[in-house]
């Protein structure tokens, strides 16, 4: 495990625009701070955001903010310090080097989250909830996370906990008391307890289980005919040339991917071969069953018909190869109809389809926003308007697992008579929901939490 007394640094979120914090703490940190500022601008006890000069070297200063939060009110509980600084890797190297001839030692993965458990300013279900903030991959996620930093887990935890200590407590009581005519709780009171207690954590692992599908980012599919402008779409969301260009028919074969984001969710977006109703050759089926197998298993497909094409006989029958619960119809190439004409062609493309196709132009950005915001609406509908889950991990799970397997067999031994039985499987469910907040884990254990993390958090 870390020597707590050591004072460490590392880079904290370095950031595109230049800007680079490097965030200090430990016991030497105000003594560190007036090495490289003023002496005077460090106060020991207040919290302060500082405009100053960082001494780089001998012959350099540069601009800094210097932020200081003093223990024990401050993330970690130790005196905490963060330079913001904006500067190129070399300066940053620097500085870094510096900081080692000071007598700092560089952050291990999770250092300064795990400063903060063991110096009691969040507890280790909070602590895990930075991480699962971090790899937070859509909006969902995210708020799943915050709920457990905010320690809702601790305070549900805590409630179950209570729950079965009353309930084993009275059970036990009345054991002690079997040769008088005294009842603690009747059988069906402590039945109709254990479910209750059994519900909220089955509930606490449903909204696990929901919270994993929101961890894998969907995919969303463009498809339609050989230069249906498919290629052209793909590189304006993705805002760059993924996918070859050409009004050459059949210049995609492979599915290609990029990241698309939106304004709730991140997901991957492909471009794959057009589709063909009856592939010429080897080549053209391979790819065909490559576009529809990714197809299938994709949250959306984009389906792209040519709306300055003279007729769609092909576009309709390739529709029909196309297997999935959610499909947004385009009709791109609007740029190369005349606006006159328009109308009318988008409602005869209608009418042969059966559905309302949006108008798209790549090249003069039209439909694009509302194409956005279509896919993040129907991404974001298959999530529950009811209060996000919490975002358990594998430690979680595996305790609540257990314990909803001792409440069961507890439920079973109190219908059977058993009822010593029934408090040792208590105990045990007890137990197994107490190591979720248990603050004498081992360090090997607090190791591979914490070793989860990126360095400087």
């Amino acid at each position: 495990m870390y020597n707590a007394n050591d004072t460490i640094f590392a880079i904290s979120s370095p950031t595109s625009d230049k800007r680079v914090i490097i965030r200090i703490t430990g016991p030497d940190t105000i003594a560190i701070c007036r090495r490289l500022f003023d002496s005077q601008i460090v106060s020991e006890t207040k919290r302060t955001i500082t405009n100053c000069k960082i001494k780089v070297d001998s012959e350099l200063e540069l601009a800094a903010f210097l932020y200081f939060f003093p223990s024990p009110n401050s993330y970690t509980g130790d005196d905490v310090a963060e330079i913001h600084v904006y500067t190129n890797p070399s300066v940053t190297e620097t500085i870094l080097d510096k900081l080692i001839k000071l007598g700092l030692r560089t952050a291990e993965p999770g250092e300064f989250t795990s400063r903060a458990y063991l110096n009691g300013r969040m507890d280790l279900a909070q602590a895990e909830a930075v991480n699962e903030i971090i790899v937070s991959s859509n909006q969902f996620q995210l708020s799943a996370a915050e709920n457990l930093l905010s320690g809702k887990l601790s305070q549900t935890t805590e409630e179950i906990l209570s729950s079965i200590m009353d309930c084993m407590s009275r059970l036990e009581a009345g054991l002690d008391f079997s040769g008088e005519e005294i009842e603690f709780i009747s059988q069906n009171e402590a039945i109709e307890k254990l479910n209750q207690i059994k519900d909220k954590l089955e509930e606490l692992l449903s909204g696990s289980i929901r919270y994993e599908t929101l961890i894998e980012l969907p995919s969303i599919g463009i498809a339609g005919a050989p230069n249906a402008g498919k290629s052209t779409l793909t590189n304006k969301l993705l805002g760059s040339e993924r996918s070859i260009v050409s009004h050459e028919r059949k210049t995609t074969r492979d599915v290609l991917t990029g990241m698309l984001q939106l304004a709730h969710y991140n997901c991957v977006l492909f471009d794959c071969a057009g589709l063909i109703v009856e592939p010429e050759n080897i080549l053209d089926e391979l790819a065909q069953q490559s576009a529809i197998e990714a197809l299938r298993n994709s949250a959306i497909v984009i389906f792209c018909v040519d709306i300055s094409k003279e007729e769609w006989t092909e576009d309709f029958e390739i529709r029909k190869l196309i297997n999935s619960k959610q499909i947004i119809p385009i009709a791109t190439k609007s740029d190369m109809v005349e606006q006159k004409n328009l109308s009318a062609l988008l409602d005869k493309l209608n009418n042969l389809f059966g559905t309302n196709f949006l108008l798209v132009s790549a090249n003069t950005d039209k439909g694009i926003r509302e194409l956005l915001e279509k896919i993040d609406s129907i991404l974001s509908s298959h999530i529950s308007n009811t209060e996000s889950p919490l975002a358990l991990v594998s430690r979680h799970k595996k305790a609540i697992t257990d314990a909803i397997t001792n409440i069961s067999e507890s439920i079973e031994e109190l219908k059977n008579g058993n009822d010593e039985v029934c408090t040792m499987t208590l105990r045990a469910a007890y137990k197994e929901i107490s190591q979720i907040e248990q603050h004498n884990l081992d360090d090997q254990i607090l190791n591979q939490i914490f070793s989860r993390f990126c360095i400087g958090k």
